[in-house]
């Protein structure tokens, strides 16, 4: 289904207007919030958004990555409560990506009756991540086995089914485990983020159903990727509006402080990390749809050049401007009452996650020697 540039606008108005309410009551001291269930039912439920990325003919939208990161970067503007990051985000595009019967059975389950999935991922902090779960196939290769543990999960104590990556007979499958079977612990982990819930999750021979054979895991990853990116661009995106709305309002020296030139020059800086930003991510869409539409060895390393690039530029881009908007509010914004620090925690955490702005510069530059050398 081809989305033009007006429903694309369309879409994120109707989810930004969904999560206004902003994540203040569903939030503790202790970083273990708990699920906007109302936004959640919304968002699936009323408008369809779980089924984004199932095809037509299987009764789903139709959609592309383009479509889905409009939609992770208006959640993150307003740091909704939500799985939509990990359920319709990062494991949607895993269950693209396996492409079999069970995976997308799957994908056009999530969001129905409030159903979510995260994904395991062996190493969440590498560029790189892979399988790392042992599995072992019982009584005539029907039945499949996972152990192992897995930290710093997405939502993954609320996650109805977890998606493991695995080396199975020589090959990398992904096996999904139920969040009640057997052998499953998970433990909440406090994250620096408040916004939203970690797990730590341990598998002690739980038995798992398997989803598909031969998965392309760093195109994956890739594709996670540059779903983070969108949230960092929708988290510089809010910062600096916010930033600009209170330079416009605070006075002193019976002027807004918006006429002074530091400020202006400081949002102009703003201005140009997030438009910079967007600008490596609407590549990096175009890239990841590209991919999923014909899956080559071009298209799959263009992916990558284009997710670790998004990921370098817009995960500067977050910290950045989270950082100098807050300095910007001054006083208000370093009180807990405000959410500038909410913000600057979730951009702190993003910019981690699947690897460090300088490591993925790193991992472009790798690239571009690569091509300089055939």
């Amino acid at each position: 289904m081809a989305v033009d540039a007006q429903e694309r606008a369309a879409l994120a108005e109707a989810v930004r207007d969904a999560a206004s309410a902003g994540p203040r009551e569903f939030l503790d001291d202790h970083g273990r919030p708990e699920r906007d269930g109302r936004l959640w039912k919304v968002l699936t439920e009323q408008m369809g958004l779980g089924a984004l990325l199932v095809p037509e003919a299987q009764g789903g939208a139709g959609a592309g990555v383009t479509e889905l990161a409009v939609v992770v970067e208006n959640l993150a503007r307003t740091l909704a409560v939500v799985p939509g990051l990990s359920s319709i985000g990062i494991a949607g595009s895993l269950l693209r990506l396996v492409g079999t019967g069970p995976a997308m059975e799957l994908l056009s389950q999530l969001g129905e009756d409030g159903r979510t999935a995260t994904v395991c991922w062996s190493d969440p902090a590498s560029t790189t991540p892979g399988p790392s779960a042992g599995a072992r196939r019982e009584q005539g290769n029907e039945k499949i086995s996972v152990s192992g543990t897995f930290e710093f999960v997405l939502d993954g104590m609320h996650a109805d089914v977890l998606l493991v990556p695995v080396v199975l007979g020589g090959d990398v499958a992904v096996v999904a485990v139920d969040a009640d079977a057997p052998g499953l612990t998970r433990t909440a982990a406090v994250g620096l983020d408040l916004t939203r819930g970690m797990a730590t999750v341990e598998f002690d021979g739980a038995p798992a159903s398997l989803l598909g054979v031969g998965v392309p895991l760093g195109a994956a990853a890739d594709l996670a990727l540059v779903l983070i990116a969108a949230e960092q661009v929708g988290i510089a995106q809010h910062c600096h509006e916010a930033a600009v709305a209170w330079a416009k309002d605070r006075v002193q020296f019976d002027r807004p402080i918006g006429q002074f030139q530091a400020i202006k020059h400081q949002l102009v800086d703003l201005l140009m990390a997030v438009e910079l930003g967007r600008s490596s991510l609407d590549v990096a869409v175009v890239a990841a749809d590209a991919y999923l539409d014909e899956r080559s060895e071009v298209t799959a390393r263009d992916l990558s050049v284009a997710a670790s690039m998004a990921q370098a530029r817009c995960g500067d881009a977050a910290m950045f401007v989270a950082d100098a908007s807050l300095h910007i509010l001054g006083g208000i914004g370093f009180t807990w009452e405000h959410d500038a620090h909410l913000y600057l925690r979730r951009a702190k955490v993003l910019e981690v996650l699947f690897g460090t702005p300088a490591e993925h510069r790193s991992r472009f530059a790798g690239f571009l020697l690569q091509a300089a050398v055939r």
